[in-house]
């Protein structure tokens, strides 16, 4: 009986302010941080190792800042767009040249 009451008493202040997705939200603020620059060099290095896995079909590791975060995706390159400097992944992303920032083969 003393756990039914414990789980009566806590549950409303859960439910009523929605505690959970405020601190994934105050989170989520704490860990933004801005975009890397990145020297010549590490964009024409990024640029043909683009290029060699588009032709080879092989798998990447691509690290890209997108919304004040880093991610990282595993895939392989479908498709470029030179035009609008976008690549599109084959698990139906689609990223643009300036948001990448590192580039591992796989």
């Amino acid at each position: 009986m003393n756990k039914k009451r414990e789980n009566i008493k806590w549950a409303p202040f859960e439910s009523l302010f929605h505690t959970k997705d405020l601190e994934q939200e105050i989170m989520k603020e704490k860990t933004r941080c801005s975009k890397p620059t990145l020297s010549e060099d590490i964009l024409i290095e990024n640029e043909k190792k683009l290029m060699d896995t588009y032709h080879t079909q092989a798998e990447i590791k691509i690290s890209y800042y997108y919304n004040g975060h880093i991610y990282e995706k595993i895939s392989s390159i479908a498709f470029f767009n030179y035009k609008n400097t976008e690549i599109f992944l084959k698990d139906h992303t689609t990223l643009y040249f300036e948001q990448i920032l590192a580039i591992q083969i796989l």
